[in-house]
C-alpha cells in the first residue's frame, strides 16, 4: 500500500493547525510537515511532540537555506509553494498533499487505497472541494459546525442564475475557492503550487494531467469563526498592491469593497459577514434544487482524542493574542471586541 502525507504552511491559532494535524494523522496520513509562518509561534513545542508531526519554523535562517540572496518572499502563496518543495524533498511517503490549516481531508473510502492504480497515470491527484456554511441565524459554538456548499459545474452565466445579487461574491459557488486542492507523488518531478502542480523537465514547465479523487474530498472553513473570517480580510488588505493583484481574484476584491463599507464596528461588521456569509432558508433550497448543499456529513474533529479546545470562545481570544497589530488596523477597540485575550 503506497503512503500519503500533508504538507501546510500555516499562520493560525494553534487550535486549529493541531486539530488539522491529528485529524489527518488519525486518517491515515504518514507523516503531516508543518511549516509555520510566524517565527516565534508558540504552538511548534507542541507540535513537535505529536508522532508524526514534523515543524519548521519559517525564521531567518529557513529563508537563508531556501533563497540566500532574496530571504522571505513577501507573497504568502510564493512561501507556500516553496515550503511544498522543501518538504517534498524530505517527504518519506509516496505523495504529498498541499492543504491550509483550514482545509480538511474527508475520506469517502481510505485514501491510499487509490494511489497505487493512480499512480500509473502520471497525474496529479485532485480532491474536489465543499466549504462550510451556517445557516441563518444558526448559533456556531464549536469552529466546525455546518454545512458544506458544493462547487458549481456550471460557468459564471450559470452561476449569475443560480446565485443572483451574490454571485460577485462567489467563484464556482464558493466564497474562496472551487479549484480543490491536489495530491503529486513524491520525487516525481512535480511542482506543487497552492491549487495545482507543474511538471518541470529539461528546464520547462507544463501543467500537470490531473486525475479526480474517487475516495476523498476537501472540506474548506473560510472563516472558522466570523472574526477570522473579518480579520483574513483585513490582512489581504494590508497587503502591497502588486501583491494584492497577484493573490487576490476579483470575487475576494469584490467582497473586500463590499465590506469597506459596512466596517464601521465589530458589531457592524459582525453583522455584514452574517448577511453575506449565512445561508437564508431561500437560499438553501435553491441550493438543494441544484444539488449543491451536503447536510448529511458530520464533520467533528473534537471527538478524536488529544484535540484542543475547539470551541469558538477560545479561538477568538487565541486570534487576538496571536496578532494584537492586526487588530489594531480595524480601529475597533479592544474592549468595543467584547473578547480578551488569553
Amino acid at each position: 500500500m503506497q503512503e500519503w502525507a500533508v504538507v501546510m504552511t500555516a499562520r493560525e491559532p494553534g487550535a486549529l493547525v493541531e486539530a488539522n494535524v491529528r485529524w489527518h494523522l488519525a486518517g491515515g496520513a504518514a507523516e503531516v510537515h508543518v511549516y509555520l509562518d510566524r517565527p516565534d509561534d508558540p504552538v511548534a513545542p507542541g507540535l513537535a511532540r505529536i508522532p508524526g508531526c514534523r515543524v519548521t519554523v519559517c525564521d531567518a535562517a529557513h529563508w537563508r537555506a531556501l533563497r540566500p540572496r532574496r530571504g522571505a518572499p513577501a507573497s504568502q502563496m510564493r512561501r507556500q509553494s516553496l515550503n511544498a518543495a522543501h518538504a517534498q524533498g524530505r517527504c518519506a511517503a509516496d505523495w504529498l498533499v498541499h492543504l491550509d490549516a483550514d482545509e480538511f481531508l474527508w475520506q469517502d473510502r481510505p485514501l491510499a487505497s487509490e494511489l497505487p492504480a493512480v499512480s500509473e497515470l502520471g497525474a496529479e491527484l485532485r480532491f474536489a472541494v465543499m466549504e462550510r456554511a451556517l445557516m441563518a441565524g444558526q448559533a456556531q459554538a464549536g469552529l466546525f459546525d455546518g454545512v458544506f456548499r458544493r462547487a458549481s459545474p456550471g460557468g459564471k452565466g450559470m452561476d449569475a442564475v443560480i446565485y443572483g445579487a451574490l454571485a460577485p461574491h462567489l467563484r464556482e459557488g464558493m466564497f474562496s475557492h472551487g479549484s480543490g486542492k491536489c495530491a503529486v507523488p513524491v520525487g516525481q518531478g512535480f511542482r506543487q503550487m497552492v491549487h495545482e502542480s507543474y511538471l518541470e523537465a529539461g528546464g520547462k514547465r507544463r501543467r500537470a494531467p490531473a486525475w479526480r479523487s474517487t475516495t476523498t474530498r476537501l472540506l474548506h472553513f473560510d472563516g472558522v469563526t466570523p472574526l477570522h473570517w473579518l480579520l483574513k480580510l483585513i490582512r489581504y488588505r494590508g497587503q502591497p498592491p502588486e501583491v494584492q493583484a497577484h493573490i487576490l481574484p476579483p470575487h475576494r476584491m469584490a467582497q473586500i469593497a463590499w465590506m469597506l463599507d459596512r466596517m464601521g464596528s465589530l458589531e457592524e461588521a459582525l453583522e455584514a459577514e452574517a448577511g453575506l456569509h449565512r445561508l437564508t432558508q431561500p437560499q438553501a433550497d435553491r441550493l438543494r434544487g441544484f444539488g449543491l448543499l451536503e447536510e448529511a456529513l458530520s464533520f467533528d474533529p473534537g471527538r478524536l482524542p488529544g484535540m484542543p479546545d475547539l470551541s469558538v470562545a477560545a479561538f477568538d481570544r487565541s486570534l487576538l493574542a496571536q496578532d494584537p497589530d492586526l487588530w489594531e488596523m480595524t480601529g475597533w477597540g479592544r474592549r468595543e471586541s467584547g473578547f480578551e485575550a488569553a
